[in-house]
């Protein structure tokens, strides 16, 4: 997939989905329009729906998008153009096509999904001059699941939309609380081939993760994760029932997975820090998987952790900075979608396999970020 990089922020704009509605909110009125001529024969008025294709191709949105323009053709019997252009001697054409190299790029990673609403526009603009046509359904059928497609992705977009909304609406951190997250948001580190599952059901404790049987690929340390297998009385429950979130992603473990592995492979999501004000969040001064490491589930204690070493890039010139590099947001359960900001990869290979599974419509934003990486 070419472009993807230069692409990008209209990837995470959802401009192709904005795009989408904007033309299906338009189309219901020029086929109410176009039956109507049909049914009542109100021939008089069909050159208005010239003036409802310029005021929809015409939007600031679309102009720069689409090329689009009306123009009457002499017909082809008249062998010197007669003067002035009238319906005798005459017929609209309409240019209607897709423009930008950004819109080309998106159409093709959608399916040609835009295209074809763009060819259901021509079909009915072709009415204009052939309104004693009978208005024919069976050649509008095979769009139905082309715009029955579209309108879940826009519904998608808009229940994701309005769940980051109420989200915005809640209690925030402090500034003061915020400004020693060093990259702005919390991480979580995971697989590639984990990704699908987690755009569909958010990102999940290690003991539901594996009881759905949705880890494909298990990027955790074997020895690790059996230390992590333990009653944490400040937490109330095992530390596997707790999603992990690092507060610093450049710690040791992505350390050791991307020298010991591929570091391609592995991807970074970020999550709105504000998840630390929700029910059943707790968070640790360092690995949970050391059994020094303190747990804390009141925000007022965020201050006790060791900040000079978390927001280091160096944990080998500290005291026991392995472990506090470590240090980690504890969310019970599950992690919602809603809570995912960002999905950042290492190169252009990973991006374009996360681009069709399409996190923008939930709101999350996708970019190579190498400096997050080893």
């Amino acid at each position: 997939m070419n472009n993807s990089r230069e692409h990008i922020v209209a990837y995470n704009q959802n401009l192709y989905l904005n795009i989408l509605r904007e033309l299906l909110s338009k189309l219901e009125r020029i086929e109410t329009f176009i039956k109507g001529v049909g049914e009542y024969g109100n021939f008089n008025h069909i050159d208005n729906l010239t003036e409802y294709y310029s005021e929809i191709f015409s939007s600031v949105g679309l102009q720069n998008q689409i090329h689009f323009k009306i123009e009457r053709i002499y017909k082809s019997v008249y062998l010197r153009n007669p003067d002035p252009h009238n319906k005798g001697n005459s017929y609209y054409h309409l240019t209607l096509k897709l423009s930008s190299d950004e819109i080309i790029w998106l159409d093709d990673l959608y399916g040609n999904l835009l295209s074809r609403v763009v060819k259901l526009y021509r079909h009915l603009f072709s009415k204009i001059d052939n309104y004693f046509i009978s208005y024919n359904t069976e050649q509008l059928e095979k769009y139905k699941s082309v715009i029955s497609k579209i309108k879940s992705e826009v519904e998608k977009f808009l229940e994701y939309t309005k769940h980051r909304e109420i989200e915005n609406k809640r209690e925030k951190l402090s500034n003061q609380h915020l400004q020693n997250i060093p990259f702005g948001g919390l991480f979580y580190t995971a697989h590639i081939e984990n990704i699908e599952s987690i755009l569909k059901l958010g990102i999940l404790s290690h003991n539901i993760a594996h009881e759905k049987g949705v880890v494909n690929v298990d990027i955790s340390n074997k020895q690790v994760n059996e230390r992590r297998n333990r009653i944490e009385a400040t937490l109330g429950g095992n530390i596997h029932d707790f999603a992990p979130l690092y507060i610093n992603p450049k710690n040791p473990m992505l350390y050791y997975l991307c020298m010991n592995g591929k570091r391609e492979n592995l991807i970074l999501l970020s999550i709105s820090p504000h998840i630390l004000l929700h029910d059943d969040v707790s968070f640790s001064d360092g690995n949970a998987a050391v059994s020094s490491t303190r747990f804390y589930n009141n925000i007022n204690d965020f201050n006790r952790l060791n900040w000079s070493v978390i927001k280091d890039n160096y944990w080998t010139k500290h005291p026991d900075g392995k472990r506090i590099m470590c240090s980690e947001v504890l969310v019970k359960n599950t992690i919602p979608i809603y809570f995912i900001n960002s999905i950042y990869v290492y190169n252009e290979n990973i991006l374009n396999k996360i681009l069709p599974l399409f996190p923008n419509h939930l709101g999350i934003t996708t970019e190579i970020n190498k400096n997050l990486f080893f």
